[in-house]
């Protein structure tokens, strides 16, 4: 683990009042069985002892408990435990990227719509 980013988040909530068993029933309760996290995993992670990742099954859980939406969870797990984070400069490319397509879009609906137009009046005379 390289930036201990998600177990501060655990330490904020339990400095909130929120209990380990709490976490692990939240995240039961969202889960399932399948998507527990047992509270000796998120005191160990408070800690910043090495534990496993969350498993993607549990990132819906543990969105609850850090009260932070789930893409925010998985850029703390990127963080934590592998070390990586999301590429501004590709976001903003992305960003970039979808104006030029809405632009695209709304010239080439304009285009098509004032085509449809004579035509339809053409039709009604």
């Amino acid at each position: 683990m390289s930036d201990y980013v998600f177990s501060s988040e655990v330490r904020r909530r339990t400095g909130e009042g929120m209990a380990y068993s709490q976490m692990e029933a939240m995240t039961r309760k969202t889960g399932g069985k399948e998507g527990t996290l047992t509270a000796a995993w998120w005191n160990k992670v408070a800690l910043s002892e090495s534990v496993p990742p969350p498993e993607p099954k549990c990132i819906p859980g543990v969105a609850g408990v850090l009260e932070i939406p789930e893409r925010e969870v998985t850029v703390l797990v990127c963080r934590q435990w592998y070390g990586v984070s999301p590429d501004d400069s590709m976001h903003d490319l992305f960003d970039r990227v979808l104006d030029s397509a809405a632009s695209w879009l709304r010239s080439s609906f304009s285009s098509l719509r004032e085509r449809w137009r004579p035509a339809a009046g053409e039709a009604e005379g």
